[in-house]
């Protein structure tokens, strides 16, 4: 009873393509499952569980891949493992047709959704490139608007000293010559 109570929420939690129990990240990465939280979900004690476990896996229903992973120092934590249920659990109940059926149908889901992450990253990929693109357009026109003014007020200072000196110039040529 308690085996097929703890298949039960083995089941609910697979990964049709890959078949592990467990909930797939977004990165790519795959959480697996505590045998707490396994448990709970099939109405089990945790102890209860536990033979559950390990007399699925001495009949070879369930593989388990335990993961550590490495802290500080020479230290490691414990992961929730990965569990995998083989296909031929599906067979001994006679599902081998439906799960292939089932797993084809998962992997053009998957297969989507990924094309549609892939379009949006594109698309999202692009609008930052417009926007940049527009805010370097808008930096450039701001920059030549200001330029001509700034040009216009130099090449007027620029005017005005060119006059000062050519006056001064033909001042000092005058000042040594007598009237006429």
């Amino acid at each position: 009873e308690a085996c097929l109570a703890l298949l039960g929420a083995l089941v609910h939690y697979l990964d049709l393509v890959t078949l592990r129990v467990g909930i797939p990240q977004a990165d790519g990465s795959f959480k697996g499952l505590s045998l707490e939280f396994l448990a709970e979900r099939a109405g089990l004690g945790l102890r209860r569980a536990e033979r559950a476990c390990r007399d699925l896996r001495k009949a070879g229903l369930v593989e388990v891949y335990p993961i550590a992973q490495k802290t500080e120092g020479d230290r490691y934590k414990g992961l929730p493992a990965i569990r995998r249920l083989p296909v031929s659990l599906f067979k001994v109940f006679g599902l081998n047709r439906w799960l292939q059926h089932e797993r084809d149908k998962a992997a053009h889901r998957r297969r989507r959704q990924r094309r549609k992450q892939e379009a949006a990253a594109i698309e999202a990929d692009q609008g930052r490139r417009e926007l940049a693109l527009d805010s370097a357009r808008q930096r450039a026109e701001a920059q030549a608007a200001a330029e001509p003014a700034v040009s216009a007020a130099d090449a007027e200072t620029a005017r005005r000293a060119t006059a000062r000196a050519a006056l001064g110039a033909l001042r000092n040529l005058l000042k040594g010559r007598p009237p006429p």
